[in-house]
Parts: structure tokens; sequence; C-alpha cells
């Protein structure tokens, strides 16, 4: 028996066509009568939900050596920030922010002086048990 290239043609394209449909079938008709099926992104009611990797409106900000305690709290103020405690002889402070800016925005806001060594968002740690 011999074909024609048109025959083999057509009936590579319904193979083809079988096999997709016979796919999309099964998959949709597996999901759909399976209710125990758990999604990757479904969350049990019981889990919680992560803290937040970082304290909200807290920041640690390091000053660079030789900056005067008045231009620190020149620059802390100017940066709606209050100084929750000192931690490194008027180098390392734990700050707050004082206005609705995010985190983020006063980082930006604080890393533009040169005084700034660095600012970072006050990250949680937690050991593990």
């Amino acid at each position: 028996m011999s074909y024609s290239p048109n025959l083999s043609h057509r009936i590579t394209r319904l193979v083809t066509i079988t096999t997709y449909v016979s796919v999309v079938w099964l998959s949709t008709s597996c999901h759909a009568t399976d209710h125990h099926v758990t999604t990757p992104h479904s969350l049990d009611s019981s889990t919680k939900s992560p803290p937040p990797r970082f304290v909200p409106n807290e920041l640690l900000v390091k000053f660079k050596s030789g900056v005067s305690p008045d231009r620190i709290a020149s620059v802390l103020k100017d940066s709606q920030t209050d100084v929750i405690t000192e931690l490194q002889r008027g180098r390392l402070y734990h700050v707050r922010i004082l206005d609705n800016q995010s985190v983020e925005s006063t980082i930006t806001r604080l890393t533009s002086y040169r005084e700034i060594e660095y600012a970072e968002p006050n990250y949680r740690y937690e050991t593990q048990k």
C-alpha cells in the first residue's frame, strides 16, 4: 500500500491534534475530579503568614567617623527620624521613621547624605530551634 505525500501529511496532523486534545482533556479532567489535590499556593487555615523580614518604620543608620553630634542630629531630624538607641558611640543609631515614608524611601533619603556610611532596615533574626 503506497501513501501519497498529502495523505501522510494528513495522518501526521491528525495524530498531532489527537495527542494534543488528549493531553488537554486528561489534564483538565484529572484536576476537576480530584478534589483532594492541594495546590502549591494554597494555605492551610492554621498556617500563619510569616512575619515581615524587618521591623516596620525602623532603621539602623551608621555615620562615618568624624561626623559631629550636631550634624548627626541635623541629618536625622531632616530625614524625619527619631533616635531609639545609640549603639556605637555616636556612629550607629537605631531610629524610628516619624512620617509616612516607607523604609525603602527613607533609606534612599538618608544615603544621599555624604555623612552616612549605610542605612538599612532593622532586620528580624530568629535562632533555629
